[in-house]
């Protein structure tokens, strides 16, 4: 905000968070001049990622939801992320049918029973029109609360005493309750289905 008293500029100082901001060397700025001129949708795409990203430089969103931000076709967005990829500006990890992006760092791959697994922090941007309910009912939907015990905390009895079983779980099963069985457990004989032995008829 400006004000003029007496012929002067003061500026007034205004916070701004260290996460708003992002340095670029000029080599970079460069490049990225450079392949907003070869592909547009390129570099739309990679400058929406990095607006998007949250500090660990990863984020997942689909490519439907890219295509509703940006105003792009399917094809357009496949070919923009696949050209990214060839020229090292970002790092795809399949997440089921989405992608996860990684923009200036590695993912680190961890061997667990003989496969390999990953673990990061990513920033997750999702579309209304990717669920399977409009998010107005999903006002209506209570979750169950799971307790969660944090680092230092430590559990407190109340001294309150658990509900008693149920009574209907003390009763003895009822007849048709067991697994049905055949009407009687007796061998039965088995015809014995073989030829009689045959007698030599040659020369005695």
């Amino acid at each position: 905000m400006f004000t003029i008293p007496h012929g002067y500029v003061h500026l007034k100082q205004i916070k701004k968070d260290p996460a708003d901001f992002a340095m670029l060397t000029r080599g970079y700025i460069r490049d990225i001049r450079e392949l907003s001129r070869r592909s547009p949708s390129a570099f739309q795409v990679f400058m929406l990622l990095t607006e998007r990203m949250n500090k660990t430089n990863a984020i997942v969103i689909s490519q439907s939801t890219l295509c509703q931000i940006l105003s792009y076709g399917r094809t357009a967005i496949h070919n923009a992320i696949r050209l990214l990829e060839s020229e090292r500006w970002l790092q795809i990890v399949k997440i089921g049918t989405a992608n996860g992006y990684v923009i200036n760092s590695k993912v680190v791959w961890r061997d667990h029973s003989g496969k390999r697994y990953a673990s990061f922090y990513a920033e997750v941007v999702v579309s209304e029109s990717d669920q399977g309910r409009p998010v107005e009912d999903w006002d209506n939907i209570e979750l169950r609360h799971v307790p969660v015990l944090h680092a230092g905390e430590s559990v407190v009895d109340d001294g309150a005493e658990l509900p008693p079983p149920d009574q209907q779980d003390l009763l003895p099963p009822e007849p048709h309750e067991f697994p049905r069985t055949s009407a009687t457990h007796e061998p039965q004989a088995v015809a014995d289905t073989r030829a009689p032995p045959t007698r030599s008829t040659g020369p005695r």
